[in-house]
Formats: C-alpha cells, sequence, structure tokens
C-alpha cells in the first residue's frame, strides 16, 4: 500500500506472534491497500484472516488526478465482503493551507461516507522534512474531526519519534510503521504496521495490527444523520453534538461551500456578522466568523456560524425557509458546516437537537398565511433573485473559495469585465468560469520543475535528465532546469520505463 519508509526495520516477524510483545488481548489484523496493489481479492484476504483494511483515497492536494485509482473498486470489494475499512491519504502537504486542500480531497473523495476505521494521515514524504509537522497535522486533523470523522496520524517511527512528536499532536490516535519483531513506539498507539511483505494469494501486502475496536469507536461508520430545516436539502448529518463546552450542534460532513443554509422559523435578524475569514483560534464572536442571529415571535432565538457568506442584514424580517446564507468555515472553524444554536428567552443556549426539524415552543409555523398580492409576489421573487445570482463589481467581493481562479482569469484577460474597468460578473457566471477553468487544469497540468513532478513519477522523469534524454524547454533557472513536462507525459514515461523487456 505505502512506499518503502526509510528508517522502517527490515527484519520481518512472524504474522502470528507479532504483537505479542504489546501484551495487549485484542489483536485484530489488517492490511493496508492501494492502486499498487492492483486488483485486490477480499475473498483471499477473508480467508486469510483479515479482518480489516485500510485503503489509500488519494495523495496530496484536492485535484481529480490525485484521486486513487482503485479506492471507489477497492471499498465496493470491502463491503461487499463485508470488510470494515479505513481511509488514508498520503501527504505532501508543506503549510497549513496545503493540509487544508489535502483535508478537502479526503472529503470529496469520501463523499459523506464515515470509514468505520477513521482516516489516517500518512505524513512522510522526504519533501516534509523541514516543514512544521505539528501545524499541518493540527491543521488536517481538525478538518477530519470538524466533519464527524475519526482521525490518526500515519508515520514511521523514527518521525513519530521526532518530527511528529510535538504534544500538540498527542490528542491523535498514531498508525505506526516499525517493520520489526516489535513496535517500538512509547507513547500510546491505535494500529502497528510491522511488515511490507505478508504474502496473501501470492500478493504481498503491509500487514497490521489494530488494538482498539475502532468500529465501536465510530459507532460503525455510520454518520448520525437527520432532517432538519436549516439546510436547503433538508439533509445533514450532526458532526458534534450538543454539551462538554459546545453551546450548539455542528451539522453537514460535505464540502460543498454553496450549501445554501435557511431560516428556522420566521422571525428578525437581531445580529449579523460579516468579513469573516477562516481563523482557527479565534475567540469570542469572532470565532463564530460569519454569522446570523434570529429572534422569533416566541422570544427564542437561533444562531448559525461559519458562513462562507451572509444574505441578510441587521433588523431584515426574514420568513421560514428564506436563505440566509451558505454553509463556510469562517472564524474559529477546521472545516466546511455549520454550527447551530438554539436560545430561550433567556438567550441561554439550549440543546438544538428537538427541534432541528421541529417548531419551537409555543411558535406553530404550519399555520396559514395570507394570500400575497402580486406586486409582494414579484417584489419577493426579484429579491430571491437577485440573492440567489448577485453580481461581483470587484474580484474583492468574489467569494474567497473562487477569488484566486477569478484573479487568474483577470490577468490574463478570459475575463474583462465593464466598460469602466469594473468586473461586472454574475454569480452564475463566475462559478462556470471558474468549473470549466479547475477541468481544465485538472485534466493535463503542467509541472515546471522536477520538484512539481509528482512522487511516483519523479524517478523515471530524473532518469531521463541524467542520461540527456530530456533537457526541458528553456535554459537553467538558479541552477534548477526548466522542464513545463505535462501530467501526461511523466504518466507515458512511467508506463513506458515499467514495461516488461523481452527475453528476446
Amino acid at each position: 500500500g505505502h512506499r518503502l519508509r526509510a528508517g522502517c526495520h527490515r527484519r520481518q516477524p512472524d504474522w502470528e506472534t507479532a504483537h505479542e510483545g504489546r501484551g495487549l488481548v485484542m489483536a485484530i489484523k489488517g492490511v493496508d491497500v492501494s492502486e499498487m496493489n492492483g486488483s485486490v481479492d477480499f475473498q483471499a484476504l477473508k480467508a486469510a484472516g483479515i479482518q480489516f483494511v485500510l485503503i489509500r483515497c488519494g495523495y496530496g492536494s484536492d485535484y481529480p488526478f490525485q484521486d486513487d485509482a482503485c479506492f471507489a473498486e477497492n471499498v465496493r470489494k470491502a463491503d461487499t465482503a463485508g470488510m470494515p475499512w479505513g481511509a488514508y491519504l498520503y501527504s505532501y502537504a508543506k503549510n497549513a493551507d496545503m493540509a487544508k486542500s489535502e483535508a478537502a480531497h479526503t472529503l470529496r473523495v469520501l463523499n459523506g461516507r464515515k470509514p468505520a476505521y477513521g482516516v489516517w494521515y500518512d505524513v512522510e514524504d522526504s519533501q516534509q522534512a523541514g516543514c512544521d509537522l505539528a501545524v499541518i497535522c493540527d491543521t488536517y486533523c481538525r478538518a477530519m474531526e470538524a466533519a464527524g470523522l475519526y482521525v490518526g496520524i500515519y508515520s514511521f517511527l523514527s518521525w513519530l519519534r521526532g518530527k511528529l512528536g510535538s504534544p500538540v499532536l498527542d490528542k491523535y490516535d498514531k498508525w505506526v510503521a516499525d517493520w520489526d519483531t516489535s513496535c517500538g513506539y512509547g507513547k500510546p498507539y491505535g494500529i502497528w504496521q510491522f511488515t511490507d511483505n505478508l504474502v496473501i494469494g501470492g500478493k504481498a501486502f503491509d500487514g497490521n495490527y489494530a488494538y482498539k475496536d475502532y468500529p465501536s469507536l465510530t459507532k460503525g461508520g455510520k454518520p448520525v444523520s437527520t432532517k432538519s430545516r436549516v439546510f436547503s436539502s433538508q439533509e445533514n448529518a450532526i458532526t458534534q453534538g450538543f454539551g462538554n463546552g459546545h453551546g450548539g450542534v455542528d451539522l453537514g460532513w460535505k464540502t460543498d461551500p454553496e450549501t445554501p443554509v435557511i431560516a428556522h422559523s420566521g422571525g428578525t435578524v437581531v445580529f449579523c456578522q460579516t468579513g469573516y475569514g477562516n481563523d482557527q483560534g479565534s475567540s469570542g464572536n469572532a470565532s463564530y466568523g460569519n454569522c446570523v442571529k434570529i429572534k422569533h415571535p416566541n422570544g427564542y432565538f437561533t444562531l448559525y456560524a461559519h458562513l462562507s457568506g451572509v444574505k441578510v442584514s441587521d433588523g431584515q424580517q426574514v420568513e421560514k425557509g428564506r436563505q440566509i446564507g451558505n454553509m463556510g468555515n469562517s472564524g474559529n472553524s477546521y472545516g466546511n458546516h455549520l454550527h447551530f444554536e438554539v436560545r430561550n428567552k433567556n438567550d441561554v443556549r439550549i440543546d438544538p437537537v428537538p427541534y432541528l426539524a421541529a417548531d419551537l415552543p409555543g411558535l406553530n409555523t404550519e399555520k396559514g398565511e395570507p394570500d400575497l398580492t402580486e406586486a409582494e409576489a414579484r417584489k419577493i421573487a426579484r429579491e430571491e433573485i437577485g440573492y440567489a445570482n448577485p453580481t461581483y463589481h470587484k474580484v474583492s467581493e468574489v467569494p474567497d473559495y473562487w477569488r484566486k481562479d477569478i484573479q487568474e482569469l483577470v490577468d490574463k484577460g478570459v475575463i474583462r469585465g465593464g466598460t469602466a474597468g469594473d468586473l461586472e460578473l454574475r454569480h452564475s457566471d463566475a462559478k462556470a468560469a471558474v468549473l470549466v477553468k479547475r477541468a481544465l487544469e485538472a485534466e493535463d497540468p503542467i509541472y515546471r520543475t522536477i520538484d512539481d513532478v509528482p512522487a511516483w513519477g519523479r524517478p523515471y522523469v530524473q532518469a531521463l535528465i541524467d542520461r540527456g534524454t530530456l533537457e526541458g524547454e528553456e535554459a537553467p533557472v538558479n541552477g534548477v532546469r526548466i522542464l513545463n513536462i505535462r501530467y501526461s507525459a511523466v504518466r507515458l514515461i512511467k508506463m513506458l520505463a515499467e514495461e516488461p523487456v523481452s527475453a528476446e
């Protein structure tokens, strides 16, 4: 499943006795797999006593071409075989922003699944050796927890003892790669990968022992799902409940920043906070990020926090079901979700769960309402259309999750804007432009230097450079040759290099 790691011991323990040195009662057999294993026979795994599997979902930042090609097939086979599974992502992150992108990558590929054996952050790449791995790992893991997922960190023994030894990371479970007769990690851990050469059905796998009942910890891998009145789709999952210092419930698990958030019940906007970006660790009102608080006719309040954008203003009257914003990741947040609160007449937080799909006490929203006049209906329709598809007059007004793409398109002259130099770009047009741009980039990106080439293709490209076969398109700059080589070319070079040589 993983590549060879420097620092791992090479003595191969006996499969049946490897775990005994830890002195624990429970040792659950498992393997980890990726596209590197090719087609996996899960029935053969079960016959060999394998009880769980950890499946690679991808590597690096959130680009579709970096998804593991066999993830969906391996998940389907595991489910068919009745074998619980977990997911892992191989990291290349060098800073917190890249870690956030890798978190988005993981959540996109999982697409709402909640693995019974959790999600694991595979941190071992040599390019990360000088980076602040405590910040990188904490950023990723917090995003997974915000999405309601059990998360842990994977690496080899020397890194877990050293580069990943920060107390900040002690709260996260560890999956230790130590290929020896016993695991030498001195701190608590949940999984031990003791070999990379466990042969089953003629194939070599990484062999693991789990020392925790992860399906119990993750409630069998099933999200706590419920209906609600605060998302237009009415579908959500509770990823963090009320209590233990948490004054509301966190809802979501999807990463789409366009998920509309709607008013639970009619009322008056009494607090509206906008202009906030992501600020992990912030406190007070700033921790809510972009948020809206509504007072309802029964004296209760509802509050909606971490929004990506707000579509109402202070003092505005809103009706039940009116869009008030979009789910986001602003304020003290580690992944897109909605923090939803219900407060009583004394403005004291109470458990929102009983009211997610029901009326607030003493507030019947199902009573008939008077018919609107045609003029009133037209006015409301115009307002709703404006809220749903606003015009951005400047790049700074574009939502932060599209702003960089739009600025690049403006700089290249693809988007010219109005005659007065204003952007004058409708929301729907901005979305279409970004989707096309990202699709084209993801289809066949260009790697400028050898360091930009993905790790799986770098040795093959470097070999051609060393032989003088690949010289690049430009003269060396600061000693680094400019390659400008496409993803498709790297794939082809790798394929040709691995093609078996004829005996003739």
